[in-house]
């Protein structure tokens, strides 16, 4: 890792820059995505963020390059599975700032969530990662997370037109 990135649990202040990042990974994913995100969408993700930070099973991080915030993560325990009462850390919001990709900012970031899930004997973590995001696929990967449960969409509309509907 970079000399002189950290990653520190997220403060109020840090709110205006979270939304800088998810905003740059909203811009990222916008090819891959099947739904629409709703107007107002920003106003309520800010609203997220600033309610995470005051919530002992959520973890909001950033990660700091010489005091400039370069990468952020959030994850949530949870219960994912109706069948089981394990819980598991669910990352979200994983964004390293493009200029800074490739210098462990992300690992760094996974590190301190996968320490916060430990101290709360959280047995796994989870995330949702684009199938063409063969770059995020990779990474994931490489930290050893495995598909384990694949969404598949289709449109109402071609759905219906391939039924003969």
């Amino acid at each position: 890792m970079k000399v002189g990135v950290r990653v520190r649990r997220a403060t109020p202040e840090d709110v205006p820059a979270l939304i800088d990042l998810f905003e740059e990974l909203e811009k990222l994913q916008r090819g891959w995505r099947v739904f629409t995100p709703r107007p107002g969408f920003a106003d309520e993700v800010t609203r997220k963020y600033r309610h995470a930070l005051g919530r002992p099973d959520v973890v909001v991080l950033v990660a700091e390059d010489e005091g400039e915030i370069v990468g952020m993560a959030h994850g949530e325990a949870r219960t994912p599975s109706r069948f089981s009462d394990e819980r598991a850390l669910h990352l979200s919001g994983v964004v390293v700032r493009s200029d800074v990709r490739g210098r462990g900012v992300g690992r760094a970031l996974v590190r301190e969530a996968a320490r916060f899930a430990s101290e709360r004997g959280v047995p796994w973590v989870t995330l949702n990662t684009f199938a063409p995001n063969l770059g995020s696929t990779e990474f994931w990967e490489t930290l050893g997370f495995r598909a384990r449960v694949v969404e598949m969409t289709a449109s109402t509309k071609a759905l219906s037109a391939r039924l003969g509907e």
